[in-house]
């Protein structure tokens, strides 16, 4: 989300005027002209669930990515990834596009149900390749219906506040936490229709989670509770390179929430018993590219979108050869 210039701390809270709205620390080249539309209608009663002292990885995130609300804690740290691992902001910014053309890819199959998860903050008049997941849908598909879920109070109160997809795509967001896979699912189901096929989006979410195998169960819990021929689409940071697993310990101690990277192999296990579509897990720009894929191709990190199995009598308890993960060495 877009902000404008205003002073690097906002101004405490009995200064400001009862219908003030939130502010954000934001980059010094925003326009002054989109605070206002960025700002509109996010309640100040957010502020207190946000600490601005310890980065958060949706506001790191959207400083990566060239967007404005984000406070100091988190520019610090974002730098200081990217002077560990330089990389870091296109190994974002290809997770994004690959999501983006598996929305666009599944909408094509017919599609109409999309629930992303842990989205981060909206990022209006960004590139198209990082366009939010209903923007894509929207200009993909008429009819088409979006859930935000997240637990964040900042992105639950700017999609409150901005995430209206007008008459061609529907859009509702939940606040629920990614473990809590019951609730997760029940707020969906009021405004999909679970009973038809719907697709779950997972774009560098599940490094949230420590333990791989727990993490492997939510997703599990999550498809078993859509209708057969529904589809996940993940996509994840891997141990590959040793100056990503360098850069993401020293982000760790920060006091910011940790994340888990993967191996191959260990992101391919989310895909368990689900139907790959080619090509398979895949580093995100090589999933179907089109005529202009995003360099760097080989970066660290793999995707894979998949489908639950029409009729499922028994379902492996492997991952497919296809999504079998391949052994690489780190860098």
């Amino acid at each position: 989300m877009d902000s404008g210039p205003v002073p690097s701390q906002p101004p405490p809270a009995s200064e400001q005027p009862e219908a003030a709205q939130l502010v954000l620390t934001p980059h010094a080249h925003t326009a002054p002209q989109q605070h206002a539309a960025a700002g509109a209608g996010v309640a100040v009663a957010a502020r207190k669930d946000i600490n601005r002292l310890v980065p958060h990885s949706a506001r790191v995130w959207d400083y990566l990515l060239g967007g404005h609300d984000h406070y100091e804690a988190d520019r610090d740290a974002a730098e200081a990834f990217r002077e560990l691992y330089p990389a870091v902001a296109e190994l974002m910014a290809v997770q994004q596009a690959f999501r983006n053309r598996a929305v666009r890819y599944l909408t094509q199959q017919g599609v109409r149900q999309f629930i992303d998860i842990g989205p981060g903050l909206p990022s209006p008049g960004r590139e198209a390749h990082a366009a939010d997941t209903h923007t894509t849908a929207r200009s993909a598909a008429e009819g088409t219906r979006v859930v935000y879920v997240d637990n964040d109070p900042l992105v639950i109160a700017h999609a409150r506040a901005l995430l209206t997809g007008g008459p061609e795509c529907t859009v509702g967001h939940v606040d629920a936490d990614l473990t809590d896979t019951r609730t997760v699912l029940a707020g969906a189901a009021q405004h999909l229709d679970l009973h038809q096929p719907a697709a779950v989006l997972l774009s560098g979410v599940m490094g949230h989670i420590d333990d791989t195998e727990e993490a492997h169960a939510i997703v599990r819990s999550l498809m078993d509770g859509l209708a057969p021929g529904s589809f996940l689409v993940l996509s994840d940071a891997t141990t590959t390179s040793a100056a990503l697993t360098k850069a993401q310990d020293a982000y760790n101690a920060t006091g910011a929430f940790p994340y888990r990277l993967r191996t191959p192999t260990q992101i391919a296990g989310f895909f368990t018993g689900l139907d790959p579509v080619q090509p398979g897990l895949v580093p995100p720009a090589l999933w179907r590219p089109g005529v202009s894929p995003i360099s760097p191709a080989n970066t660290d990190a793999r995707c894979a979108v998949a489908m639950t199995p029409l009729s499922s009598p028994g379902r492996p308890t492997t991952p497919s050869k296809q999504l079998s993960g391949e052994k690489e060495p780190t860098r």
